[in-house]
């Protein structure tokens, strides 16, 4: 088995392809990935990542020599979404397990502690910088609020549907980012984004929606400026990629930027985030690998760096998701087909 991981691992170095990015370390599994989240706790850092049948933990604190330290196991599906929060991580998945609740006090045995059955699956979860957990694309309503203030026992303290009479599918969200209690939604079905006050979880309000240019499958995931002037939506679908809208004037909102990656027409974007306290736009873009854009002038945006994990061809292919919050500045991104990856800037 080791040969067969060091083969692997030559294999995926000879068909990179990089610019002002390099490759720390490289950890295969068994079996096909999706996403990925990073944490620090105890001067150690951590990668989580969702493999078809369980979460692993990564210890990176050496990111040249990552290791496993346990996994929790679940029912089998390609989607696992995964958030952490006060010395425990949040696992969700489309595979009726509802939301496991795992603690990491003890960094090297993650033990399943809780699991919220109020949802029998979702398709993604976030945790604000606050301490609330919002899960995503379950049944009856279409995000659920958790306070965190008992990390190990979530209480639901508000729910949100879009209001007016619209549909469902319109409401549903996808991806969601939550900054300074305003949820950024991307409406993958119909193509919309929307804003909405969480100011008050027991109450949210709708503030804008605008409709990103593409009617049917398209707006997938959305990231906001920490000024909060500018939103970035990634299409996930053939030709799928960036776009740049400025929602300094929830009534006068306007597109005034696009990113592409060179074979664009055949490929598409998928998870994207703004880097605190920089002017980076990190994004996984599926068979284009990690991308890195300046975003300094959101209106001019330009690519800095890249690390394009493979040769693989297709639409949903290569790099599922990325974590680039780690104190030490490395980047992990979840390759579908070949692992987890640990980057570095520069």
């Amino acid at each position: 088995m080791r040969i067969i991981y060091i083969l692997s691992f030559i294999t995926s170095l000879i068909f990179s392809d990089a610019y002002n990015m390099q490759l720390l370390s490289y950890l295969p599994f068994e079996q096909d990935c999706s996403d990925i989240t990073g944490f620090y706790q105890d001067q150690r850092e951590f990668a989580v990542i969702g493999l078809q049948n369980a979460a692993s933990f990564v210890d990176i604190t050496n990111p040249y020599e990552p290791f496993e330290v346990g996994r929790i196991s679940g029912s089998t599906s390609i989607w696992r979404d995964l958030k952490y929060w006060d010395r425990h991580v949040y696992i969700g998945t489309e595979a009726e397990d509802g939301i496991k609740i795992v603690s990491v006090d003890d960094l090297d045995n993650p033990i399943l502690v809780n699991t919220i059955e109020d949802v029998d699956n979702s398709h993604n979860i976030h945790i604000d910088s606050d301490g609330y957990l919002y899960i995503i694309g379950a049944d009856v309503h279409d995000v659920w609020i958790y306070s965190l203030d008992d990390p190990a026992n979530p209480l639901l303290v508000g729910t949100w549907n879009l209001q007016n009479g619209e549909t469902t599918t319109q409401g549903y969200c996808h991806d969601i980012e939550v900054y300074n209690n305003k949820l950024y939604c991307a409406a993958i079905y119909v193509g919309y984004f929307y804003i909405v006050d969480v100011s008050d979880k027991t109450n949210p309000i709708t503030l804008a929606s605008h409709f990103a240019g593409i009617d049917g499958i398209s707006t997938h995931d959305v990231a906001v400026t920490e000024d909060e002037n500018y939103l970035f939506t990634g299409d996930e679908n053939l030709s799928g990629h960036i776009k740049v809208w400025d929602i300094s004037d929830y009534n006068n909102i306007n597109l005034v930027d696009e990113y592409y990656t060179p074979e664009f027409d055949t490929h598409t974007a998928h998870n994207l985030y703004v880097r605190p306290g920089t002017d980076q736009l990190v994004i996984s873009y599926y068979a284009d690998g990690t991308r890195i854009l300046d975003i300094s002038d959101p209106t001019n945006v330009e690519e800095i760096a890249y690390y394009d994990m493979s040769d693989i061809e297709g639409l949903y292919v290569g790099n599922w998701g990325t974590y680039a919050y780690l104190p030490s500045g490395n980047i992990i991104s979840s390759d579908i087909e070949q692992g987890l990856f640990v980057l570095e800037l520069g």
